[in-house]
């Protein structure tokens, strides 16, 4: 399966290459072998308002042509998977509404690229059955919801993932029901013009923000919520709820910026990960214990920073500032998260050990918001993932087991524990995955209800530029010159669908 959407994802891109090298000359180059935050241009103004963080000056599709997804299909004319493989420059629009369900993964390689679910009518869009891969820079995604929850793949990926070059911002996003993790962003690969290895390099210059990662299967006890990184790196104001780990997992050196985010229900870990070359700046987050998490250290662990990887050398940490953070239940940690809060695996004594990771002054990062980790905790249960154009029956689930402190389902899948026995499981793990479902790491999606139903009615728009016709007479646009949408008409520097989109985001 794995081979044959390689395959089609090549063939998609060979098309596109002809239409990336005219960007190219345009002054829009594809910038494959970019690893520091200089090394990719950025736009003179922000994404969209509210965009912030390392991300923030992403260029996205900005003035390229507007490709309005109008079937459910998985390919074809019209469709998602047509628009995201496109060349050149380009702004995805909805004009449709239900779930997209991918019958392989979906690769995006071609750089510029903006998709505003928020433009979707009714109850707006859903991404399933399959993972997409973001490998590519200048990247913009807000308002879209990806939840895979396919159990039988064999390539048992993302709900959002791949390797991104850099210039990202995720807003606004709800991704679950992931057999990897629900979301992972931190890396790239390379390939040399001249050959010789593949080379491993950061993602640059990224924000994930407002966005929820919850649910991750635990169908093969691998419910993991995210591995995140890159140098310039932001993440703000997200929800990770209901996965056993990687509550984020730090998956790259360089600075990681982690504000106002909130943690619930974890297992085995919460946050972690790094090495010696870390500066973690982790600010102002909540910490929320769940049904599901055990009265251990865990319980209170605010970081878990990781040594140097090296068989001589042992107990080389980077540095951390940590301040501001709440844990649910521990006031003493929450009074001083240095009192327990940051967990080092290390050989010799913590008290020796937290001195050489601890800093008293944040790394410098890009601009972000904050506030207190008890304001972030209302601010992100108001207002993170995919609001518009509504809040899903899983969102509004989500964040009330998060405000009640319980879990939804009570009984495992007969499915899964049909899986479980075709892959031999013992019987303390089979047992583990039944009561691990009570806990709130859940093993299929019909165990919590499963997809609701999107459903919604197209928007008249006679020239198809994206805009419908009400909002173009509004803004004095003509509704029959699809010209006019990638025009700028009061000079901001964002261009007419851009303002849609922004207006569509901000009712």
């Amino acid at each position: 399966m794995q081979a044959s959407a390689d395959d089609r994802s090549d063939k998609a891109f060979a098309r596109a290459k002809q239409t990336i090298e005219e960007w190219n000359k345009k002054g829009k180059p594809f910038l494959p072998e970019a690893e520091k935050p200089e090394q990719l241009p950025q736009a003179s103004i922000p994404a969209f308002p509210g965009a912030y963080g390392g991300g923030m000056y992403s260029f996205g599709g900005r003035g390229g042509k507007v490709l309005v997804v109008n079937t459910l299909n998985d390919d074809g004319p019209g469709s998602f998977r047509e628009a995201c493989e496109a060349g050149g420059p380009r702004i995805v629009v909805f004009n449709i509404a239900g779930i997209i369900r991918l019958k392989d993964r979906l690769r995006i390689r071609a750089p510029y690229i903006t998709i505003a679910g928020n433009t979707a009518p009714g109850d707006g869009v859903c991404i399933a059955g399959n993972t997409v891969e973001l490998e590519t820079h200048d990247i913009v995604i807000r308002y879209m919801r990806f939840r895979r929850g396919e159990t039988d793949a064999r390539d048992r990926n993302d709900s959002i993932g791949g390797n991104p070059i850099g210039n990202v911002i995720i807003d606004h996003v709800s991704a679950s029901w992931g057999l990897d993790e629900n979301m992972s962003m931190y890396r790239h690969m390379y390939s040399p013009p001249e050959g010789g290895k593949d080379l491993k390099l950061p993602t640059v210059n990224i924000t994930i923000q407002n966005s929820i990662f919850s649910e991750g299967l635990n169908t093969y006890h691998h419910a993991f919520g995210s591995t995140i990184g890159g140098l310039n790196s932001t993440f703000h104001h997200n929800l990770w709820a209901c996965n056993t780990g990687r509550n984020p997992s730090v998956g790259m050196y360089g600075d990681f910026t982690f504000v106002n985010n909130v943690l619930y229900n974890y297992r085995h870990r919460t946050l972690d990960g790094g090495d010696h070359r870390s500066f973690f700046n982790i600010i102002n987050n909540y910490y929320k214990p769940g049904p599901g998490t055990p009265k251990a250290a865990v319980a209170y662990r605010i970081l878990k920073p990781e040594s140097e990887r090296s068989k001589t050398v042992v107990d080389n940490f980077g540095r951390a500032y940590v301040a501001g953070n709440f844990v649910e239940g521990f006031p003493e940690i929450s009074a001083d998260n240095w009192k327990g809060g940051v967990q080092p695996d290390s050989k010799a004594p913590i008290e020796e050990i937290l001195p050489k990771i601890r800093s008293n002054e944040p790394t410098p990062h890009a601009h972000l918001p904050i506030e207190s980790a008890l304001d972030a905790y209302q601010t992100v249960l108001r207002h993170v993932g995919a609001t518009l154009p509504i809040r899903d029956g899983v969102d509004r689930r989500i964040i009330e087991m998060v405000r009640t402190r319980t879990v939804t389902a009570t009984e495992i899948a007969a499915s899964s524990m049909e899986k479980a026995a075709q892959v031999k499981y013992a019987q303390q793990w089979i047992d583990e995955l039944a009561e691990g479902v009570k806990l709130g790491f859940i093993t299929d999606p019909k165990e919590v209800g499963g997809y609701p139903e999107y459903r919604g009615q197209p928007y008249p728009d006679n020239d198809g530029d994206g805009l419908p016709n009400d909002w173009e007479r509004t803004h004095q646009l003509n509704a029959d010159d699809p010209a006019d949408a990638s025009l700028d008409r009061d000079g901001d520097g964002y261009t007419n669908i851009e303002e849609y989109i922004h207006t569509a985001a901000h009712p």
